[in-house]
């Protein structure tokens, strides 16, 4: 019947992150419009179970995310280096 097949969940991935990753996805998808919205639930501190099209969306913007917090080691230049 229509009524059964309502209530079955839609298909989504198992997300698995750290706690910062998780909060960052988040506020992505509490910036999307209703409909646009990916999370379908919070399981944990570090799982969500996000819908399949969102799945490349997220992954691109977690990596440019990451990528955007990486800092290089700047060589101590001007001291006593030794140890």
């Amino acid at each position: 019947s229509p009524k059964a097949a309502a209530a079955v969940p839609s298909a989504g991935y198992l997300l698995t992150c750290d706690a910062p990753t998780k909060q960052f996805i988040k506020t992505l998808d509490e910036s999307k419009t209703n409909d646009k919205k990916f999370i379908i639930e919070d399981l944990d501190p570090t799982h969500l179970l996000i819908k399949g099209r969102a799945r490349a969306e997220i992954l691109r913007k977690v990596e440019d995310w990451m990528d955007s917090n990486v800092f290089t080691n700047i060589e101590r230049v001007g001291e006593n280096l030794e140890t």
